[in-house]
């Protein structure tokens, strides 16, 4: 990840354990469809590549260390009428969408769906509903090829994907993507909305490789035969983080298929109004013919299958692992709406609400009390059962303890009992934790000389005009000063000046060390401090937070490493403000 330049007096004036480093900023291209003025050679905003094919120019020109900003505006994959042409990610290329223009960072872009990016394979620009007028359009929107993770696609809409061609060159599968050959490119923050396919994979068709989906949405995709959203075909360690999938349908999996494919992750996704048509479907996922897939806190909820019991999940000949999930109103031919129409038989479920009971440790058959189920908000309310009812051992290793909206996992509710496994805090069921934080955790932290993560909190209120902030380290070593930092723009750097944690912010960083704002851990190891939204530090002085913008913040503390004094961080939060 790219790392902008510390201001310079600001690393003169750090202590030792907080000396700064950053990595000299990469190339940015620009793009904006809308402009029409400028050089049109991507130098700046005032100067982006212009037009609907805009970006493919400026990916034209791009090379291995460059991020590409893409202002709100529709894309085609070409302009020349070839089905067969697509947007294509490329190695250490980062491609962010969703800019007003004028933007200098990914962090500065307001929120999705603000400004959309859309990459449209409607070569006429004359698509209609139900799939009408597509019969042009590109075979996939997207295409990958020789990519690993440092392949980014970050903030886009992926829309009119259309694989009906020949399946010699897989141009029957992936409308909205196709993974194919060993790539791992990283999605993000992505909506794949009406593409299709006949064979498998209406957003996407993955095999033989491992890509990441965060934060993305899958919606009113159509499959053909496999998998409405996505089908998984000898795939590798596919992830799907965050993820919603709803209103896709094909025959055999309403939303995902997964064939014979080991160490898929589905986690903190919802999965609902998804359709399999077919004789052996399963309404929002299939999983079969072998593999080891691990589904972790999803919400499965309205989901149906026409001709299968399984409205939700159905597993044949697999073995996946089921925990701190809750199936709920999921619906076989019929309507049935009985056990075995949220999960099929022979299924591995643990810690589980599933509607009508099914056996295993920790499941649970009481109403989930969603707070609005009809309008498809399906957070908990207090005191639902499924509240501090999950098993903290499932939480996965290696991925960050957040929901579906990003909120710190393993929040105590106070009102209602732990009936989970684990020592307390306990994970909550399903997709959402309840929980009276605000922000959203993010970055990796080390361990400090606790032996656990540092961890930063935040409550109150993002309303700006109520100014009612407060940040809350914990999790550290007793009796050690500590400060928070804050910045507009996150960023990674790995012991920076060697202390023996990472940096989670760049960009201009500022500290909390004017009065009273320099901390002590004191004996519960922990300190906190209420905020100044008016006065929000800054290396050029305080500035005042704005509703609309994102400020993320971190919190530095003393340590000690083998009985030499270093210093460590915390984790991140990031607070958008309204």
């Amino acid at each position: 990840m790219r790392l902008n330049q510390l201001a310079a007096h600001l690393a003169a004036r750090l202590s030792p354990g907080l000396a700064l480093v950053a990595a000299a900023a990469a190339q940015t291209v620009h793009v904006d469809a809308n402009l029409t003025t400028g050089a049109n050679d991507g130098s700046s905003w005032a100067n982006a590549f212009q037009g609907t094919d805009g970006l493919q120019a400026a990916l034209g020109v791009t090379v291995p260390g460059d991020q590409v900003f893409v202002a709100d505006g529709t894309y085609r994959t070409n302009n020349s009428g070839s089905r067969a042409l697509s947007f294509r990610l490329q190695n250490d290329v980062e491609i962010y969408g969703g800019f007003m223009g004028g933007e200098s960072s990914p962090d500065e872009r307001p929120a999705f769906g603000v400004a959309p990016s859309i990459l449209t394979a409607d070569l006429n620009g004359n698509d209609g509903p139900n799939f009408s007028g597509n019969a042009e359009n590109s075979y996939h929107v997207v295409r990958t090829q020789g990519t690993n993770t440092s392949a980014v696609l970050d903030g886009f809409t992926i829309t009119g994907g259309n694989s009906n061609g020949s399946s010699s060159g897989n141009a029957d599968r992936g409308g909205g993507i196709l993974c194919v050959g060993n790539v791992n490119p990283t999605i993000r923050n992505c909506d794949f909305v009406a593409n299709r396919c006949t064979f498998g994979g209406g957003a996407g068709y993955i095999n033989s490789s491992g890509p990441d989906f965060i934060n993305c949405s899958f919606r009113d995709n159509v499959g053909g035969a496999f998998g409405g959203a996505f089908d998984i075909a000898t795939g590798g360690a596919v992830v799907y983080d965050g993820c919603w999938f709803e209103g896709n349908r094909a025959s055999r999996a309403g939303a995902l298929e997964i064939f014979s494919t080991g160490n898929v992750s589905v986690l903190n996704s919802v999965f609902t109004g998804n359709v399999a048509t077919g004789s052996s479907g399963g309404g929002a996922l299939w999983i079969g013919s072998g593999g080891s897939t691990r589904v972790r806190n999803c919400t499965i909820v309205g989901n149906s299958s026409t001709s299968q019991a399984a409205g939700g999940i159905r597993v044949q000949g697999a073995t996946p692992t089921i925990r701190n999930t809750i199936f709920w109103a999921n619906t076989g031919p019929g309507g049935a709406q009985g056990p075995f129409n949220q999960v099929s038989n022979g299924a591995n479920v643990r810690h589980c609400l599933v509607e009508g009971g099914f056996s295993g440790t920790g499941n649970i058959s009481a109403a989930p009390l969603f707070v609005d189920q009809a309008a498809g908000n399906f957070r908990l309310q207090v005191p639902s059962p499924g509240i501090d009812a999950g098993d903290n051992a499932s939480l996965l290793a290696g991925f960050t303890e957040a929901d579906a909206d990003g909120a710190r996992r393993r929040f105590d509710e106070p009102s209602v009992p732990d009936t989970g496994a684990g020592t307390a805090p306990i994970v909550d069921m399903g997709a959402y934790e309840t929980s009276s934080n605000i922000g959203a955790v993010f970055c990796f932290a080390n361990p400090n000389s606790t032996g656990q993560v540092g961890r930063i909190d935040a409550s109150g209120s993002l309303d700006v005009s109520q100014n009612d902030v407060t940040l809350t380290a914990s999790r550290l070593p007793l009796n050690a000063f500590g400060f928070f930092i804050a910045s507009r723009t996150r960023g990674f750097a790995l012991n920076p000046g060697g202390s023996a944690g990472n940096l989670c912010l760049s960009g201009s960083i500022g500290r909390y060390v004017g009065a009273g704002q320099i901390l002590n851990t004191g004996t519960a190891g922990a300190f906190s401090l209420t905020l100044d939204l008016g006065a929000i530090p800054q290396p050029t002085g305080s500035v005042a937070a704005i509703a609309g913008e994102s400020w993320s913040f971190q919190a530095w503390h003393r340590d000690t490493a083998i009985f030499f004094a270093t210093s460590n961080f915390t984790d991140g939060v990031r607070l958008t403000f309204q």
